[in-house]
Parts: structure tokens; C-alpha cells; sequence
């Protein structure tokens, strides 16, 4: 026993020397990171607009034997519509939709922002469809249609001659809600609604302006110096813009405030807004056919200021103004220029004879990234 205690001692005295010998063994841990990562983002794509690159060339185009009176597009521009006459056209990513259909008098055409739904007014009636050429409905006015309007929920609105003067239709067929001013000779001439289809700013032909909220509530009316010529309301509702005859502009808010009247210098047939209302375009018109006559093209800021003005050489064809506020379109005769707010010049194209005579009718996406136009005899795409 005493000889094993002996054995004991002498292992455990080498083993602490041998320990004591030794190098010390550090083992490292990696850093701890004091807060959890955050996932990477995708960062947003903005597309950037190279106007000579877009106005190049036609990136397509179809052909008709009369004018393509009116176009629209969805807001991505993958809907794309023109109208003839008797002829309509809606090119989708992957076909062409509605071509082989004929109208008697087809006058209006509307696509939903989003490109859901398509919307087309012959007279007294109007069809709805979805986006892939499927009629949902036909709605039958009982008078003259002389404005339509369609919301991303396939909410059709339709302005025109007859009682109800204004009225709302789902995409089921079913009215939402109607309105008439009370003056059974008071035809609706014009109207344009906020983004949302919330607010409504309507024209009449006795001259007068009517504001309605959802539903068709009407809220209040003003009258002006003279016939509607148009009617532009910005897309949050706050901003109001009347055109008249007398070649005034009236701004209003929504609760019925006259900012400031401008009365132009020359005889004006249309204006165009951007989105939030911040600019006016105007288009100039030679009604008396006179020599002497100035085509004078302005734009103006919200107060009713002159940015710009530009004289053109003959009637303007076509115009508009991105509603991003960035670029102004405007056409003379077969040429069409880009401008961008400064009034600058960017790009222009000239109207190949097969193509068409002069210009007649324009569409484009909020940043002016796609264009459509409308000849006399042809549909043409830009970008």
C-alpha cells in the first residue's frame, strides 16, 4: 500500500512540471456581432427617358384607312387603345384585341389605369371589356354619350345628353349612382376625377362647373364666362382647371375657391395638366383659318404664371404634358417634338408619309416613357 501511494506522488510531481513546461492553448471565438443584419434591400429601378432614342422610330404600328381619332393606354403602357370610327384596336403583351369588331359611330375609348378593363362609347351606348377581349357588358344611355371615364375597378362613368346627364356603372352592368344638375336642357359637355374616382368636376352646357364627391353627391356649383371647352382635375382632387370658350382658364380648389382666372391671348381649345395639377399646357386652335393668326402654345405653373410660351408655325396637332412634369409633347403638321419643362428641345420625329398626313391623337404613361399617337391613318407606339 505504501509502495502505491509512493507511485502516486511521483506521477502527480511530473505531470504538474510537465504542465508547467507547456505553452498555454488559446482557443479564439469569433466575434459576436452586436446587432442582428438587417436583409439586403432591392433598390428601386427608376427607368430613365432617352427622348431621341424613343422618338427613333415607331416600335410598332397598325394600320387603318381613317383617322385613329382617340387613344389610351394603362399606366405600365402594356394596354394600349385607338379608335376609329368603326374601327378599334387594343394591343395587349401577347395579341391584338377587338380588331375585327365594326361600330357604327364609335367615338370614345377608355383603358383602366392598371389594364384591366376596356371601355368603348358608340352614340348611345358603350361596351366594357375585360383584357382579354371578353364583352362583360353593353350599357344603353338613351342619349348621346359626350364623355367617358373608367376606373381601375371597372367602374365605368359616362357623360352625355339625355337623363341621368352623368351616371356610374359597375363592371356588372349595374348603375352605382346617377346625378343630373336639375335643368332637364343642361347637357354634360366634359368631366375629369380624381385618381380614385372620389371627386368629380363637371361641365355643363349653361355654362356652369358642378363639384360631386362619391357617389354623385353634389357639393357645389360656380358659374363661368363662358362654354366649356374643357375640364382637367388633378389626381388628388385638390386642383381644379375649367377652360372656356373665351379662351379663360379658371382655377379652383375642391371647395370651391377661384384662385385666379387667366384670360389668353389667343383662341385656346385645350388644356393638359400633370398630375398634382402644378403645370397647364395649353393648345392653340386657328378656328377663322386667319393669316395673322399666332399659334401660341403656353405653359403655366399653379398660380397661373407663364413659364413658357412658344409660337408654333402652323395648328398644333397633337399635345401633352408627362404627369410626372417632366416632358411636354406637341406636334405641327407631321412633326413631333419633345420638350423637356424648361422648354428645351430633346428629340423630335417627322411623320413618314405611309404612316399618315398629320397627327390627330396622343396617349402616354405617367413618365412619358411610352407614347401612343394617332394619325389619319395609322396607330403608332413609341418606346
Amino acid at each position: 500500500m505504501r509502495k502505491i501511494f509512493i507511485v502516486f506522488l511521483v506521477l502527480l510531481t511530473i505531470s504538474i512540471i510537465i504542465s508547467g513546461c507547456a505553452e498555454p492553448y488559446e482557443v479564439e471565438t469569433p466575434d459576436t456581432p452586436t446587432s442582428t443584419p438587417k436583409p439586403t434591400s432591392t433598390p428601386k429601378v427608376t427607368h430613365t427617358v432617352n427622348p431621341e432614342q424613343l422618338l427613333s422610330a415607331p416600335s410598332w404600328t397598325w394600320s387603318s384607312r381613317i383617322r385613329i381619332k382617340e387613344v389610351d393606354m394603362s399606366d405600365d403602357g402594356n394596354y394600349i387603345a385607338g379608335l376609329s370610327t368603326q374601327k378599334v384596336i387594343v394591343k395587349t403583351p401577347t395579341k391584338n384585341l377587338l380588331a375585327n369588331l365594326v361600330w357604327n359611330s364609335a367615338n370614345h375609348i377608355s383603358v383602366s389605369s392598371d389594364g384591366s378593363y376596356i371601355a368603348v362609347g358608340d352614340d348611345d351606348f358603350f361596351k366594357l371589356y375585360d383584357n382579354d377581349g371578353g364583352e362583360l357588358y353593353s350599357y344603353n344611355t338613351q342619349g348621346i354619350i359626350n364623355h367617358l371615364g373608367l376606373l381601375e375597378n371597372g367602374v365605368v362613368i359616362q357623360g352625355g345628353e339625355k337623363t341621368p346627364q352623368l351616371n356610374a356603372v359597375d363592371r356588372n352592368g349595374n348603375e352605382v349612382w346617377s346625378w343630373n344638375p336639375g335643368i332637364s336642357t343642361a347637357k354634360v359637355l366634359d368631366f375629369d376625377y380624381s385618381a380614385d374616382g372620389e371627386n368629380i368636376l363637371v361641365g355643363t352646357q349653361d355654362d356652369r362647373v358642378y363639384y360631386l364627391s362619391s357617389n354623385g353627391r353634389y357639393i357645389w356649383f360656380k358659374d363661368v364666362s363662358g362654354e366649356i371647352e374643357d375640364i382637367e382635375m388633378s389626381d388628388d382632387g385638390e386642383r381644379l382647371y375649367v377652360l372656356t370658350d373665351d379662351n379663360t382658364i379658371h382655377s379652383f380648389d375642391k371647395y370651391g375657391n377661384q384662385n385666379w382666372e387667366k384670360e389668353l391671348d389667343v383662341n385656346t381649345v385645350d388644356i393638359e395638366i400633370s398630375k398634382y395639377g402644378d403645370y397647364i399646357l395649353t393648345k392653340p386652335f386657328n378656328e377663322a383659318k386667319s393669316y395673322s393668326f399666332k399659334h401660341k402654345v403656353y405653359l403655366l405653373d399653379n398660380n397661373g404664371n407663364v413659364k413658357w410660351m412658344k409660337q408654333m408655325g402652323t395648328d398644333v396637332g397633337v399635345f401633352g404634358i408627362s404627369k410626372d412634369a417632366k416632358y411636354v409633347v406637341i406636334s405641327e403638321d407631321q412633326d413631333l417634338r419633345m420638350y423637356d419643362l424648361a422648354g428645351d428641345q430633346q428629340a423630335s420625329y417627322h411623320l413618314e408619309s405611309q404612316y399618315g398626313s398629320f397627327f390627330v391623337s396622343i396617349g402616354m404613361t405617367p413618365n412619358a416613357g411610352k407614347l401612343a399617337l394617332g394619325t389619319t391613318n395609322s396607330l403608332l407606339v413609341f418606346g
